[in-house]
């Protein structure tokens, strides 16, 4: 896992989207997945070297099972080699013969062109209705305290 958080900090700091990993938060953040759902856990490697990876969950929904892509990243030096897309082919494969699954989801950046032009190459579409959000929890909490207080 310690190769895979240095590739996965190396990937972020190549795309200007706002998020500062370092190695030890990464190697949390993969760690976590890898609990989460090991199976669907995939990492490639080029001449027994690990060039990157791709994680996933598979969650029920009103229409059937859903693969939800956590995150999928290649070592910059193997990208536009293939690497991406012999993870993608397996992932999906394997999800609709371990699980059914009969729809993918994820999150992608709006302001770089790759990922989100590949993903739409597959016939993935944006969806115009749903928004991503985030937010401070304390500052979430703090208001919310303060509407019960002034209520």
């Amino acid at each position: 896992m310690s190769e895979l958080a240095k590739i996965y900090v190396e990937v972020y700091q190549n795309f200007d989207v706002g998020e500062k990993w370092n190695k030890k938060t990464a190697y949390d953040l993969i760690a976590f997945w890898f609990k989460l759902q090991p199976d669907f856990c995939f990492v490639a490697e080029y001449e027994n070297k690990i060039v990157g990876a791709f994680v996933a969950i598979v969650k029920p929904w009103c229409d059937g099972k859903h693969l939800i892509i956590e995150e999928i990243f290649v070592n910059p030096r193997y990208q536009k080699h293939g690497v991406g897309s012999a993870l993608t082919k397996k992932m999906f494969e394997k999800a609709i013969k371990k699980y059914n699954v009969k729809f993918v989801e994820g999150i992608t950046f709006t302001k770089l062109k790759h990922p989100l032009s590949w993903y739409k190459s597959l016939g993935f579409r944006e969806v115009k209705e749903w928004v991503n959000i985030n937010g401070n929890i304390l500052k979430a909490l703090k208001i919310l305290q303060n509407e019960k207080n002034g209520s």
